[in-house]
């Protein structure tokens, strides 16, 4: 299991969305792809997030659009991925940050560290 971190752009119509993904798709630079993706973020999405780049943050387990969740767990990071339709609109998204998740017990211990 994995926490992500994620940055979206909400778009209104697929037509668009589909657009800007196949133009994010292009760049082979990463630290371009996500200066372009801020500045596309803040000039086209729907979401209240655009003000911060689309960081959305990590993403909780019951978040507000499970199909991005969903789809952003199987998603490698920094790779644009999407667009995944919500009641919201179409999102595209990159993955920016990832921790991965351990079973600590219930008393916050990991399991091998008893041994």
């Amino acid at each position: 299991m994995r926490s992500i971190r994620v940055s979206h752009i909400v778009l209104s119509t697929k037509e668009l969305a589909d657009v800007l993904y196949e133009h994010l798709r292009s760049y082979d630079d990463k630290q371009l792809l996500m200066k372009t993706f801020v500045k596309l973020a803040k000039k086209y999405s729907a979401c209240g997030s655009r003000n911060s780049g689309g960081d959305l943050g990590f993403l909780e387990q019951h978040t507000a659009a499970p199909e991005l969740l969903k789809s952003a767990l199987q998603a490698p990071i920094n790779e644009v991925s999407g667009p995944v339709h919500t009641r919201y609109g179409y999102h595209i998204y990159i993955i920016t940050e990832e921790e991965i998740l351990g079973d600590t017990g219930i008393d916050g211990i990991h399991k091998g560290s008893l041994r």
